[in-house]
């Protein structure tokens, strides 16, 4: 050790601290980094699915409620098929980006979707004991509710169960906070 300059160690020893130093922060803020686009790379596709399932199921509605209105019932089974179609294949999407709760959510609007149009299609409500006499649009209501505050949650919605129920309009003050 007699040949080392004593202050050479020393600034090469401060060298060393002073990138390890500087490295483990930059380290860190990288892994939060990536964490971070990792966790939200798949919300934008999943709130674009969440969309497309609402607005599936009250199409469905929609068109299941016009059935005995419409010059063509043959041309409105038609749409009701395709609407159909795209519901089941948009609740089959969710359940690869869908959390446990929201695969549920989506399955029973899709379950419920499908009552309504066999309601207005003339065959009887098979479920309503089921579900204590609950009419199908209700209960289709509930599971969409259920589905927004999934679908809230899963994407970080602050107070996701801060859902404005799908009922006739309400006054302000009734409404949730």
């Amino acid at each position: 050790m007699s040949g080392m300059n004593p202050s050479a160690t020393a600034a090469s020893v401060l060298l060393i601290v002073g990138a390890a130093v500087g490295l483990i922060p930059t380290y860190v803020m990288e892994r939060r980094k990536e964490r971070h686009a990792l966790a939200v790379r798949w919300d934008a596709p999943l709130y674009d699915l969440c969309k497309e399932c609402a607005a599936s199921a009250r199409q469905l509605v929609h068109l299941s409620r016009r059935l005995d209105r419409v010059a063509d019932r043959d041309e409105q089974s038609l749409k009701l098929d395709d609407e159909l179609a795209r519901l089941r294949s948009v609740v089959q999407q969710m359940r690869i980006l869908g959390t446990a709760e929201l695969q549920q959510s989506a399955m029973e609007v899709e379950h419920h979707a499908w009552w309504v149009r066999a309601v207005y299609e003339g065959r009887s409500d098979e479920y309503i004991d089921h579900y204590g006499g609950r009419a199908v649009e209700d209960r289709l209501r509930d599971a969409m509710r259920k589905l927004l505050v999934a679908a809230r949650r899963q994407l970080g919605v602050k107070n996701p169960g801060n859902v404005v129920p799908d009922d006739p309009i309400r006054p302000p003050n009734q409404l949730p906070d």
